[in-house]
């Protein structure tokens, strides 16, 4: 018999699917009567995962990935060609793995995967903190999603909680510095203390899940930072440029705490959506911001930290800037995270990937799938190919050095041979040129080269151009900073 073919996810090859039956026949004979049966299509392929690097039949794969919820919060109203639609817009936007967030999802959408060659990241439907009588259904529910969903050749990866903390959710909250201090020391607290939900409920549900399928890699909790004993911790969601920090901060934590991005499975920044009727745009500035916050998601304070909506004169100029500020952090979140391949990052998923009702969220796609500007920037910063630099400061004054590392990160699985990179620098009135070439070996990322210069005396734009040729792949890139006046202080930023 000839050995059946293997499923592969759509980057690495074909997603061949086969079909199973199984029959239940009355009597001791072949040809007795058929009492029942099951018919099932599978794939045969096997994923492992060690120190966050995933293999699917023995092949490594760098994971880029993204979140989603329900695809409609009706999700039982939800047509078949609404959840197809979802997979194919994935793998438009370049994305290996889509994790289903916290519940299960209709049939089609397994089934649409499996046909796509799309990975899924399966959640329990356990969010946040729970009480201690759930602990008996969490582990049934695990055994039941494991029948009900693991003849899927799709399913990578089980998880049995996502960030399993007694979160208050509460906008009422989210503009009191002080409630947003104490949520963030509960939140840590539980972190890094033994708790009920994290030590006892997240180690039974991890504990089913193996028992019922120990052919996939089981997750027992989302979001969980190195805590005693081991101080291991899980995957990391890291809201650098929304929760905390500065957009610009994930290269230095990277940089200080490698551990911390070995799998970043959430990270983002809300924008507002181009289908957005449900905002009364003719109220601005004086938009109703409780309602939107309470019943459409958005997270005002948040923005007043990021993108003021009071340094906008009109509604549609906020409304773009929002999609901006998203995309940017997005593409440079994401370069950073490809830049550090195997060295330790596994992949990331961006949170999250298109809204099942009209919201202001982290989404690149709205409610009614009009991109974003961040829907762009994920599908830029996923090609299979891209030629990245290390980020410029926003601004920098003249007689300033200059350096920035230039890499080419590959996904391919064939070597790109006879490479040349092209690297420009200008601003006005004159420009300087850097030439590399090479070979970039298969599903690679390899340091190419250095900018190294002196910041011209020439206020005004500095544009950094990249562009990789060969016969396999082409790629462009763009960075872009200022270029102080020498006779004002300089205000340069944090890389």
């Amino acid at each position: 018999v000839d050995r059946p073919a293997l499923w592969w996810p759509s980057s690495l090859g074909d997603a061949v699917l086969h079909d199973l039956t199984v029959e239940v026949a009355l009597g001791d004979d072949e040809g007795g009567a058929v009492s029942d049966e099951r018919r099932l299509r599978t794939g045969l392929r096997q994923v492992r995962m060690r120190s966050w690097i995933t293999s699917v039949n023995g092949e490594r794969i760098f994971l880029k990935g993204s979140n989603q919820g329900p695809t409609r919060m009706a999700l039982a109203e939800t047509s078949p060609e609404d959840l197809e639609r979802d997979v194919t817009l994935a793998l438009e936007a370049g994305l290996d793995l889509l994790r289903v967030h916290a519940h299960i999802s209709r049939p089609e959408l397994y089934a649409a995967a499996d046909r796509h060659g799309l990975l899924l990241w399966q959640d329990m439907p356990l969010q946040w903190g729970y009480a201690r009588g759930v602990r008996k259904q969490a582990v049934r529910q695990a055994g039941a999603a494991v029948d009900l969903l693991g003849h899927h050749p799709s399913i990578a990866i089980w998880c049995g909680h996502n960030e399993p903390m007694a979160i208050e959710n509460d906008p009422a909250m989210w503009g009191d510095p002080k409630a947003l201090r104490r949520m963030g020391l509960k939140a840590l607290a539980a972190q890094e203390l033994p708790t009920w939900n994290r030590t006892v409920l997240d180690r039974s549900v991890k504990r089913a899940l193996e028992k019922s399928d120990s052919t996939r890699p089981v997750i027992a909790h989302s979001g969980v930072l190195p805590h005693p004993p081991q101080l291991d911790g899980t995957d990391s969601h890291l809201y650098f440029g929304w929760y905390h920090g500065h957009e610009r901060d994930l290269p230095g934590l990277a940089a200080a705490f490698p551990r911390l991005v070995r799998f970043v499975s959430e990270f983002g920044a809300q924008s507002v959506p181009e289908g957005d009727a449900f905002i009364d745009a003719a109220a601005w500035p004086d938009l109703d911001w409780d309602r939107l916050g309470h019943t459409h998601a958005l997270q005002k304070p948040f923005f007043d930290r990021h993108v003021p909506p009071a340094g906008y004169a009109t509604y549609d100029d906020w409304k773009r800037a929002t999609q901006e500020y998203q995309a940017v952090l997005l593409r440079h979140h994401i370069e950073t995270l490809r830049r550090l391949k195997y060295r330790p990052a596994g992949g990331f998923a961006q949170f999250c990937f298109a809204d099942g009702h009209p919201a202001v969220t982290w989404s690149v796609l709205g409610h009614d799938r009009q991109p974003k500007a961040g829907f762009e920037a994920l599908r830029d910063a996923c090609a299979p190919v891209i030629v990245v630099a290390d980020r410029p400061d926003a601004t920098y004054a003249p007689g300033s050095p200059l350096r920035l590392d230039v890499h080419v990160v590959s996904d391919l699985r064939q070597a790109i041979g006879d490479g040349e990179v092209e690297a420009t620098v200008r601003w006005d009135g004159g420009e300087r040129r850097w030439l590399w070439a090479g070979a970039v070996e298969a599903d690679a990322c390899i340091k190419v080269g250095a900018i190294e210069m002196t910041i011209p005396d020439a206020s005004g734009s500095l544009v950094i151009a990249l562009t990789l040729r060969s016969a396999v792949a082409r790629a462009t890139n763009t960075y872009t900073a200022r270029i102080a006046d020498s006779a004002a202080p300089s205000d340069r930023i944090r890389t």
